[in-house]
Protein backbone atom coordinates (compact mmCIF):
# COMPACT_ATOMS: atom_id res chain seq x y z
CA UNK A 1 0.00 0.00 0.00
CA UNK A 2 0.95 3.58 -0.47
CA UNK A 3 3.05 4.70 2.79
CA UNK A 4 1.40 7.28 5.00
CA UNK A 5 3.52 9.59 4.30
CA UNK A 6 2.83 9.26 0.16
CA UNK A 7 -0.81 9.64 1.22
CA UNK A 8 -0.53 12.97 3.35
CA UNK A 9 1.09 14.19 0.03
CA UNK A 10 -1.45 13.36 -1.93
CA UNK A 11 -3.87 14.73 0.40
CA UNK A 12 -2.03 18.25 0.34
CA UNK A 13 -1.36 18.29 -3.04
CA UNK A 14 -5.62 17.89 -3.62
CA UNK A 15 -6.10 20.31 -0.84
CA UNK A 16 -3.66 23.09 -3.10
CA UNK A 17 -5.53 21.53 -6.31
CA UNK A 18 -9.00 22.35 -5.06
CA UNK A 19 -7.57 25.86 -3.81
CA UNK A 20 -5.90 26.22 -6.55
CA UNK A 21 -9.13 25.74 -8.85
CA UNK A 22 -11.06 28.69 -6.96
CA UNK A 23 -8.90 31.11 -6.51
CA UNK A 24 -8.61 31.03 -10.39
CA UNK A 25 -12.15 30.35 -11.13
CA UNK A 26 -12.55 33.70 -8.78
CA UNK A 27 -9.76 35.66 -11.34
CA UNK A 28 -11.27 33.88 -14.59
CA UNK A 29 -14.60 35.48 -13.43
CA UNK A 30 -12.80 38.72 -13.23
CA UNK A 31 -10.66 38.30 -16.27
CA UNK A 32 -14.37 37.87 -17.47
CA UNK A 33 -15.39 41.32 -16.78
CA UNK A 34 -12.12 43.54 -17.61
CA UNK A 35 -11.79 41.56 -21.18
CA UNK A 36 -15.04 39.39 -22.31
CA UNK A 37 -13.68 39.33 -25.78
CA UNK A 38 -10.95 36.84 -24.30
CA UNK A 39 -12.56 34.55 -22.37
CA UNK A 40 -13.06 31.30 -24.96
CA UNK A 41 -9.99 31.84 -26.12
CA UNK A 42 -8.26 31.74 -22.77
CA UNK A 43 -10.05 28.47 -21.68
CA UNK A 44 -9.48 26.82 -24.74
CA UNK A 45 -5.85 27.79 -24.07
CA UNK A 46 -5.86 26.66 -20.46
CA UNK A 47 -7.82 23.57 -21.34
CA UNK A 48 -5.37 22.24 -23.99
CA UNK A 49 -2.39 22.69 -22.11
CA UNK A 50 -4.06 20.77 -19.61
CA UNK A 51 -5.50 17.92 -21.68
CA UNK A 52 -1.55 17.32 -22.93
CA UNK A 53 -0.68 15.83 -19.62
CA UNK A 54 -4.16 13.40 -19.65
CA UNK A 55 -3.72 11.77 -23.12
CA UNK A 56 0.32 12.03 -23.10
CA UNK A 57 0.08 9.94 -19.78
CA UNK A 58 -2.39 7.47 -21.78
CA UNK A 59 -0.15 7.02 -24.82
CA UNK A 60 3.29 6.50 -22.50
CA UNK A 61 1.07 4.46 -20.44
CA UNK A 62 0.11 1.88 -23.83
CA UNK A 63 3.89 2.50 -24.86
CA UNK A 64 4.81 0.71 -21.37
CA UNK A 65 2.80 -1.66 -21.80
CA UNK A 66 3.97 -2.70 -24.97
CA UNK A 67 7.48 -2.78 -24.59
CA UNK A 68 7.63 -3.75 -21.17
CA UNK A 69 10.43 -1.12 -19.41
CA UNK A 70 11.76 -1.37 -16.21
CA UNK A 71 11.12 2.26 -16.44
CA UNK A 72 7.93 2.31 -16.78
CA UNK A 73 7.29 0.42 -13.05
CA UNK A 74 8.69 3.59 -11.60
CA UNK A 75 5.76 5.79 -13.04
CA UNK A 76 2.83 3.21 -14.36
CA UNK A 77 0.87 4.25 -11.36
CA UNK A 78 0.95 7.85 -12.23
CA UNK A 79 0.13 7.37 -16.26
CA UNK A 80 -3.05 5.56 -14.96
CA UNK A 81 -4.38 8.46 -12.81
CA UNK A 82 -2.77 11.28 -15.52
CA UNK A 83 -4.89 8.97 -17.48
CA UNK A 84 -8.03 8.57 -15.58
CA UNK A 85 -8.53 12.73 -15.53
CA UNK A 86 -10.04 12.08 -19.17
CA UNK A 87 -13.27 12.02 -17.18
CA UNK A 88 -13.19 15.51 -15.68
CA UNK A 89 -11.95 16.80 -18.83
CA UNK A 90 -14.51 15.88 -20.80
CA UNK A 91 -16.68 17.81 -18.99
CA UNK A 92 -14.57 20.53 -18.56
CA UNK A 93 -14.72 20.37 -22.67
CA UNK A 94 -18.45 21.66 -22.44
CA UNK A 95 -17.95 25.21 -22.33
CA UNK A 96 -15.87 25.07 -25.91
CA UNK A 97 -18.68 22.82 -27.38
CA UNK A 98 -21.30 25.51 -26.58
CA UNK A 99 -19.25 28.25 -27.85
CA UNK A 100 -17.76 26.36 -31.12
CA UNK A 101 -19.56 29.69 -32.82
CA UNK A 102 -17.87 32.33 -30.90
CA UNK A 103 -14.26 30.32 -31.17
CA UNK A 104 -14.06 29.19 -35.01
CA UNK A 105 -14.71 31.15 -37.63
CA UNK A 106 -16.06 28.27 -39.82
CA UNK A 107 -18.77 27.67 -37.46
CA UNK A 108 -20.07 31.19 -38.31
CA UNK A 109 -19.39 32.04 -42.13
CA UNK A 110 -18.92 28.69 -43.63
CA UNK A 111 -15.09 29.10 -43.58
CA UNK A 112 -13.32 27.79 -46.45
CA UNK A 113 -15.32 25.66 -48.63
CA UNK A 114 -12.98 23.16 -49.40
CA UNK A 115 -13.84 22.30 -45.43
CA UNK A 116 -17.03 22.60 -45.25
CA UNK A 117 -18.01 18.68 -45.21
CA UNK A 118 -15.67 18.57 -42.60
CA UNK A 119 -15.64 21.30 -40.47
CA UNK A 120 -19.61 22.17 -39.89
CA UNK A 121 -20.75 22.57 -36.43
CA UNK A 122 -23.22 19.09 -36.45
CA UNK A 123 -20.23 16.63 -37.56
CA UNK A 124 -17.94 18.55 -35.12
CA UNK A 125 -20.05 17.97 -31.96
CA UNK A 126 -20.13 14.20 -33.57
CA UNK A 127 -16.23 13.67 -33.54
CA UNK A 128 -15.94 15.40 -30.09
CA UNK A 129 -18.20 12.99 -28.51
CA UNK A 130 -16.13 9.80 -30.76
CA UNK A 131 -12.20 10.86 -29.45
CA UNK A 132 -13.75 11.60 -26.20
CA UNK A 133 -15.38 8.30 -25.76
CA UNK A 134 -12.27 6.26 -27.58
CA UNK A 135 -10.18 7.79 -24.98
CA UNK A 136 -12.34 7.21 -22.24
CA UNK A 137 -12.84 3.18 -22.90
CA UNK A 138 -9.47 2.74 -23.62
CA UNK A 139 -8.06 4.51 -19.93
CA UNK A 140 -11.08 2.63 -18.51
CA UNK A 141 -9.61 -0.66 -19.71
CA UNK A 142 -6.22 -0.12 -19.07
CA UNK A 143 -6.70 0.92 -15.10
CA UNK A 144 -9.28 -1.45 -14.81
CA UNK A 145 -7.00 -4.74 -15.81
CA UNK A 146 -4.02 -2.89 -14.37
CA UNK A 147 -5.97 -3.47 -10.67
CA UNK A 148 -7.22 -6.51 -11.79
CA UNK A 149 -3.73 -7.92 -12.71
CA UNK A 150 -2.61 -6.98 -8.79
CA UNK A 151 -5.30 -9.03 -7.72
CA UNK A 152 -3.81 -12.19 -8.85
CA UNK A 153 -4.66 -12.37 -12.50
CA UNK A 154 -1.36 -11.23 -13.38
CA UNK A 155 -0.38 -13.38 -16.77
CA UNK A 156 -3.89 -13.11 -18.38
CA UNK A 157 -4.11 -9.14 -17.86
CA UNK A 158 -1.15 -8.65 -19.04
CA UNK A 159 -1.47 -10.50 -22.00
CA UNK A 160 -4.77 -8.45 -22.40
CA UNK A 161 -2.84 -4.85 -21.51
CA UNK A 162 -0.42 -5.69 -24.38
CA UNK A 163 -3.18 -6.36 -27.09
CA UNK A 164 -5.18 -3.06 -25.87
CA UNK A 165 -1.50 -0.92 -26.25
CA UNK A 166 -0.92 -2.85 -30.02
CA UNK A 167 -4.08 -1.41 -30.75
CA UNK A 168 -4.50 1.76 -28.58
CA UNK A 169 -1.33 3.80 -29.97
CA UNK A 170 -2.25 3.67 -33.23
CA UNK A 171 -6.01 4.69 -32.83
CA UNK A 172 -4.22 7.33 -30.03
CA UNK A 173 -1.99 8.95 -32.54
CA UNK A 174 -4.42 9.11 -35.15
CA UNK A 175 -7.99 10.14 -33.03
CA UNK A 176 -5.88 12.72 -31.52
CA UNK A 177 -4.20 14.33 -35.04
CA UNK A 178 -8.17 15.03 -36.08
CA UNK A 179 -8.90 16.50 -33.12
CA UNK A 180 -5.57 19.00 -32.93
CA UNK A 181 -7.08 19.48 -36.56
CA UNK A 182 -10.44 20.30 -35.52
CA UNK A 183 -9.97 21.92 -31.84
CA UNK A 184 -6.46 24.49 -32.60
CA UNK A 185 -5.90 24.02 -36.56
CA UNK A 186 -9.02 25.20 -37.87
CA UNK A 187 -8.70 28.01 -35.60
CA UNK A 188 -7.11 29.59 -39.14
CA UNK A 189 -9.40 27.35 -41.34
CA UNK A 190 -7.56 28.87 -44.34
CA UNK A 191 -4.24 27.34 -43.09
CA UNK A 192 -2.88 23.24 -42.78
CA UNK A 193 -0.07 21.64 -42.31
CA UNK A 194 -0.31 17.56 -42.38
CA UNK A 195 2.68 17.50 -39.48
CA UNK A 196 0.17 19.56 -37.16
CA UNK A 197 -1.03 16.61 -35.20
CA UNK A 198 2.72 14.76 -34.94
CA UNK A 199 3.86 18.07 -32.88
CA UNK A 200 1.16 17.76 -30.38
CA UNK A 201 1.36 14.28 -29.70
CA UNK A 202 4.73 14.43 -29.07
CA UNK A 203 3.83 17.92 -27.20
CA UNK A 204 1.51 15.12 -24.73
CA UNK A 205 4.13 12.57 -24.38
CA UNK A 206 6.72 15.28 -23.34
CA UNK A 207 4.58 17.04 -21.05
CA UNK A 208 3.77 13.42 -19.19
CA UNK A 209 7.18 12.81 -19.04
CA UNK A 210 7.71 15.85 -17.21
CA UNK A 211 4.91 14.89 -14.77
CA UNK A 212 5.99 11.77 -13.64
CA UNK A 213 9.69 12.45 -13.15
CA UNK A 214 8.24 15.38 -11.27
CA UNK A 215 5.88 13.25 -9.02
CA UNK A 216 8.88 10.75 -8.47
CA UNK A 217 10.99 13.43 -6.56
CA UNK A 218 9.00 15.38 -5.00
CA UNK A 219 6.14 13.25 -3.41
CA UNK A 220 7.81 10.99 -0.37
CA UNK A 221 9.28 7.45 -1.91
CA UNK A 222 8.97 4.80 0.32
CA UNK A 223 9.01 0.60 -0.61
CA UNK A 224 8.24 -0.85 -2.92
CA UNK A 225 8.44 1.88 -5.15
CA UNK A 226 11.84 2.95 -3.63
CA UNK A 227 13.81 -0.29 -4.41
CA UNK A 228 12.01 0.16 -7.90
CA UNK A 229 13.41 3.74 -8.57
CA UNK A 230 17.37 3.17 -9.57
CA UNK A 231 19.64 5.22 -11.40
CA UNK A 232 19.60 2.50 -14.36
CA UNK A 233 15.74 3.08 -14.87
CA UNK A 234 16.46 7.28 -14.17
CA UNK A 235 18.57 7.47 -16.76
CA UNK A 236 16.03 5.31 -18.98
CA UNK A 237 13.64 8.37 -18.57
CA UNK A 238 15.92 10.96 -18.97
CA UNK A 239 16.90 9.45 -22.42
CA UNK A 240 13.14 9.30 -23.42
CA UNK A 241 12.90 13.35 -22.26
CA UNK A 242 16.26 13.72 -24.43
CA UNK A 243 14.61 11.35 -27.39
CA UNK A 244 10.84 13.57 -27.40
CA UNK A 245 12.94 16.65 -26.36
CA UNK A 246 15.28 16.37 -30.05
CA UNK A 247 11.85 14.66 -32.11
CA UNK A 248 9.86 17.72 -31.00
CA UNK A 249 12.44 19.89 -32.84
CA UNK A 250 12.60 17.38 -35.47
CA UNK A 251 8.76 17.74 -36.32
CA UNK A 252 8.04 21.56 -35.56
CA UNK A 253 11.18 22.41 -37.77
CA UNK A 254 9.93 20.11 -40.84
CA UNK A 255 6.47 22.07 -40.73
CA UNK A 256 8.34 25.27 -40.56
CA UNK A 257 11.23 24.75 -43.38
CA UNK A 258 8.29 23.08 -45.32
CA UNK A 259 5.85 25.93 -45.47
CA UNK A 260 9.07 28.39 -45.73
CA UNK A 261 10.17 26.66 -48.67
CA UNK A 262 6.79 26.63 -50.50
CA UNK A 263 6.66 30.75 -49.67
CA UNK A 264 2.32 30.24 -50.17
CA UNK A 265 0.70 33.09 -48.37
CA UNK A 266 -2.12 31.13 -47.20
CA UNK A 267 0.57 28.98 -45.52
CA UNK A 268 2.93 31.68 -44.37
CA UNK A 269 0.19 33.47 -42.62
CA UNK A 270 0.46 31.09 -39.63
CA UNK A 271 3.99 31.61 -39.07
CA UNK A 272 3.41 35.72 -39.98
CA UNK A 273 0.87 35.59 -37.14
CA UNK A 274 3.45 34.07 -34.49
CA UNK A 275 6.31 35.94 -35.45
CA UNK A 276 5.55 39.80 -35.52
CA UNK A 277 4.89 42.44 -32.39
CA UNK A 278 6.26 40.86 -29.63
CA UNK A 279 5.24 37.17 -30.55
CA UNK A 280 8.97 36.57 -32.26
CA UNK A 281 10.33 37.23 -29.19
CA UNK A 282 8.29 34.36 -27.39
CA UNK A 283 8.91 31.90 -30.45
CA UNK A 284 12.75 32.29 -29.97
CA UNK A 285 12.49 31.55 -26.38
CA UNK A 286 10.43 28.75 -26.87
CA UNK A 287 12.89 27.27 -28.96
CA UNK A 288 15.96 27.89 -26.40
CA UNK A 289 14.77 26.69 -23.66
CA UNK A 290 12.28 24.08 -25.34
CA UNK A 291 15.41 22.52 -27.19
CA UNK A 292 18.61 23.92 -26.50
CA UNK A 293 18.59 24.10 -22.88
CA UNK A 294 17.45 20.74 -22.41
CA UNK A 295 19.60 19.16 -24.95
CA UNK A 296 22.44 20.78 -23.58
CA UNK A 297 22.08 19.82 -20.15
CA UNK A 298 20.98 15.51 -20.99
CA UNK A 299 23.92 15.42 -22.73
CA UNK A 300 25.66 14.77 -19.32
CA UNK A 301 25.32 11.44 -17.83
CA UNK A 302 25.03 13.02 -14.41
CA UNK A 303 21.76 15.04 -15.53
CA UNK A 304 20.22 11.79 -16.38
CA UNK A 305 20.88 9.43 -13.64
CA UNK A 306 19.90 12.08 -10.95
CA UNK A 307 16.13 12.48 -10.03
CA UNK A 308 16.93 16.01 -8.51
CA UNK A 309 18.50 17.16 -11.95
CA UNK A 310 16.15 15.35 -13.77
CA UNK A 311 13.25 16.93 -12.09
CA UNK A 312 14.73 20.52 -12.28
CA UNK A 313 14.48 20.25 -16.40
CA UNK A 314 11.41 18.72 -16.29
CA UNK A 315 9.71 21.43 -14.39
CA UNK A 316 11.92 23.82 -17.36
CA UNK A 317 9.72 21.69 -19.57
CA UNK A 318 6.35 22.12 -17.78
CA UNK A 319 6.62 25.95 -18.29
CA UNK A 320 7.93 26.45 -21.32
CA UNK A 321 5.03 23.67 -22.97
CA UNK A 322 2.97 26.03 -21.23
CA UNK A 323 4.26 28.84 -23.47
CA UNK A 324 4.45 27.07 -26.33
CA UNK A 325 0.59 26.49 -25.91
CA UNK A 326 -0.14 29.48 -25.50
CA UNK A 327 1.79 30.34 -28.88
CA UNK A 328 -0.07 28.09 -30.65
CA UNK A 329 -3.46 29.42 -29.70
CA UNK A 330 -3.77 32.85 -28.70
CA UNK A 331 -2.00 34.63 -31.77
CA UNK A 332 -5.10 33.22 -34.30
CA UNK A 333 -7.19 35.92 -32.27
CA UNK A 334 -4.88 38.32 -30.78
CA UNK A 335 -3.75 39.89 -34.09
CA UNK A 336 -2.66 43.51 -31.90
CA UNK A 337 0.46 41.57 -30.93
CA UNK A 338 1.46 39.79 -27.72
CA UNK A 339 -0.75 40.59 -24.78
CA UNK A 340 -1.66 38.35 -21.11
CA UNK A 341 -4.84 39.05 -20.20
CA UNK A 342 -6.01 37.59 -16.68
CA UNK A 343 -7.81 35.25 -18.19
CA UNK A 344 -5.16 34.05 -20.03
CA UNK A 345 -3.31 33.35 -16.43
CA UNK A 346 -6.64 32.68 -14.82
CA UNK A 347 -7.67 29.70 -16.76
CA UNK A 348 -4.62 27.22 -17.03
CA UNK A 349 -4.23 27.73 -13.15
CA UNK A 350 -8.37 26.90 -12.51
CA UNK A 351 -8.61 24.29 -15.02
CA UNK A 352 -5.07 22.66 -14.18
CA UNK A 353 -6.22 22.97 -9.78
CA UNK A 354 -9.41 20.75 -11.28
CA UNK A 355 -6.85 18.43 -12.87
CA UNK A 356 -4.81 17.90 -10.08
CA UNK A 357 -6.95 17.63 -7.24
CA UNK A 358 -8.73 14.64 -10.07
CA UNK A 359 -5.07 13.04 -10.05
CA UNK A 360 -4.32 13.20 -6.55
CA UNK A 361 -7.76 12.13 -5.53
CA UNK A 362 -7.16 8.39 -8.33
CA UNK A 363 -3.51 8.23 -6.52
CA UNK A 364 -5.30 8.10 -2.78
CA UNK A 365 -4.66 4.37 -2.01
CA UNK A 366 -2.83 1.26 -3.62
CA UNK A 367 0.54 0.21 -4.62
CA UNK A 368 2.20 2.73 -6.23
CA UNK A 369 3.80 -0.22 -8.20
CA UNK A 370 2.35 -2.47 -10.08
CA UNK A 371 2.72 -5.86 -8.02
CA UNK A 372 0.69 -8.35 -9.87
CA UNK A 373 2.45 -7.52 -13.11
CA UNK A 374 4.42 -10.86 -13.50
CA UNK A 375 7.22 -8.58 -15.28
CA UNK A 376 7.83 -6.19 -11.98
CA UNK A 377 11.53 -7.06 -11.02
CA UNK A 378 12.69 -4.13 -8.52
CA UNK A 379 16.26 -5.79 -8.16
CA UNK A 380 18.54 -2.87 -8.49
CA UNK A 381 19.72 0.34 -6.07
CA UNK A 382 18.17 3.16 -5.26
CA UNK A 383 18.71 6.26 -7.62
CA UNK A 384 20.69 9.76 -6.20
CA UNK A 385 18.03 12.04 -5.21
CA UNK A 386 15.02 9.58 -5.07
Amino acid sequence: MTSGDAVRSFARLRTAGIVAAIAGGAAFALGALLAPGRVLESYLFGYLFWLNFTLGCMGLLMLHHMVSGGWGFMIQRTLEAGAWTILPMAVLFLPLLFGVRALYPWARDGGVAVWRAWLNVNFFDLRVALYFGVWIVMTLLLCSWSRRQDEGEGPHFTRRLRLLSAAGIPLYVFTMTFAAIDWVMSLEPGWFSTIYGAIIVVDQVLSALALAVLLLRYVPVSKPLRDVVTPRRVHHLGNMILTFVILWAYVAYSQYIIIWSGDLPDENSWYLHRTGEGWGVLAVAVIVVHFFLPLVLLLFRSSKRSLRALARIALLLIVVRCADTFWLVIPAFARGGLAVTLADVAAPVAIGGLWVAAFSWRLKGGSLVPLGDPRFNSSEPVAEGA
